[in-house]
């Protein structure tokens, strides 16, 4: 099978919402596990005396609601905030924000997300904080999980919980913005793209620490870093994006940078450990694979669907592995083929299993529902988009696709004879 075509493609208004968790919707009518991420994201940065507590949150575009006014496609957030101490409201924080899209195609947009963060200068206590989310265009206000804060045991930290980030890019128009916050509720992105751990210190004595970073079966970093002297950090908001940014205030904000390490890291938890003497802190981060397509959380089919460009005598060992490590052996089997790779991340299994998922979405029809296995679903997983399609209607009325791949010099013609959406792939 030439997979010439695999690398070439790498390229409303009512939503259901359900907090703690978001559920995305899925590409099929397959018995598969759906998505869930939480809402918020909870960091900290030592502040003199004090830490400040910073909330942050994501939400696809796709999880708004709309209204369309004139060309443009209005949606928005507001999140109040009680903050409890000994079970009283000590105080309270409105957070709103709005945005226009230019499209429904924005609006429905799963990959890009309205984010927002505020801050908390709270006393070295135990705090209990209540949120409550109103989704813009909406009469509903929703009460969400609580988030308990204990600062009083994290002050007596040396070393405070890392912040994933990324390097600023074109994310941010700020000169004094340092870093880009990932803001995916402290996990590491499984990805192909480098991240970051910011890992604030809560003391100016301490020059450098001892950084180790583990997975089961491997150690992934382990040496000396520096401690980076600031005094005046923030996460703030900047162009859309949450980022690690200088201020005018005097905070005490020393922190250790830790690089080039995540392209390493496979899926599942991983163990960092910041040492410098008797000061020593572990804390457990998850990798994951945040944008994994969702034909990989039914495992016996994709297993199956690789049968469209592999031998199944290659196969064999896959459909023989238990279910409890099909998934493991699938990863495997496509690391060794592809196995010279810069990172940890398979972008042609992704780029395979994100074909799987459109075909799952856009070819099921009433004569087979597992669109990924219909003959236009096939094709589109073998080579991907065709760079044209036309749609006639042959001299008996049925409707005949014709797709074009133009460097591959390929055409492929299909045919609806029963006008209920099943086509086959008759040349």
């Amino acid at each position: 099978m030439n997979l010439t075509r695999l690398l070439i493609h790498k390229r409303i208004f009512i939503i259901l919402i359900l907090f703690p968790f978001i559920s995305f919707a899925q590409p099929s009518k397959e018995n598969v596990n759906p998505l869930q991420v939480n809402l918020f994201e909870v960091n900290f940065l030592p502040s003199n005396d004090s830490t400040d507590c910073y909330v942050s949150f994501n939400i696809p575009y796709n999880r708004l609601i709309y209204v369309k006014n004139g060309d443009l496609f209005s949606g928005g957030v507001e999140i109040f905030f009680d903050v409890k101490l000994n079970n009283k409201i000590d105080h309270r924080k409105y957070y709103s924000k709005n945005l226009s899209v230019n499209s429904y195609d924005e609006t429905q947009n799963k990959d890009k997300f309205l984010e927002g963060v505020i801050s908390l200068r709270l006393a070295n206590k135990d705090y209990v904080i209540q949120p409550s989310l109103k989704i813009g265009n909406t009469n509903q206000t929703i009460k969400l999980d609580s988030i308990t804060i204990n600062l009083s045991r994290i002050h007596e930290n040396i070393f405070y919980k890392p912040l994933v980030v990324e390097n600023i890019g074109n994310s941010c128009s700020d000169k004094q913005a340092l870093f880009r916050l990932v803001n995916r509720n402290n996990k590491i992105p499984f990805a192909a793209r480098k991240y970051s751990l910011f890992i604030p210190v809560n003391s100016d004595s301490i020059k450098e620490a001892l950084i180790k970073i583990e997975q089961p079966g491997q150690v992934v970093y382990d040496q000396k870093v520096i401690v980076n002297p600031s005094r005046n950090l923030i996460i703030d908001e900047c162009d859309g994006s949450i980022v690690i940014a200088s201020s005018s205030l005097l905070n005490n904000s020393n922190y250790i940078l830790l690089e080039d390490f995540s392209q390493k890291l496979t899926e599942g938890p991983v163990t960092v450990k910041v040492i410098n003497g008797s000061n020593e802190s572990s804390f457990l981060i998850n990798v994951e694979w945040l944008n994994k397509p969702v034909t990989l959380f039914n495992i016996n089919l994709a297993v199956e669907l690789l049968e469209l460009i592999y031998d199944r005598a290659e196969l064999l060992d896959l459909y023989k592995s238990s279910n409890q490590n099909k998934y493991k052996a699938l990863v495997d089997f496509w690391n060794k083929k592809f196995p010279e790779r810069e990172y940890m991340f398979n972008e042609w299994m992704d780029e395979f299993y994100k074909r799987s998922d459109y075909a799952m979405q856009n070819f099921s029809n009433l004569a087979n529902q597992i669109g990924a296995k219909t003959d236009r679903g096939k094709i589109y997983i073998q080579y991907g988009k065709p760079d044209e399609i036309k749609r006639d209607y042959s001299s008996t009325n049925n409707v005949v696709e014709i797709w074009f791949y133009k460097d591959l010099q390929k055409e492929f013609i299909f045919t609806d004879r029963t006008g209920l959406g099943n086509y086959i792939l008759s040349k």
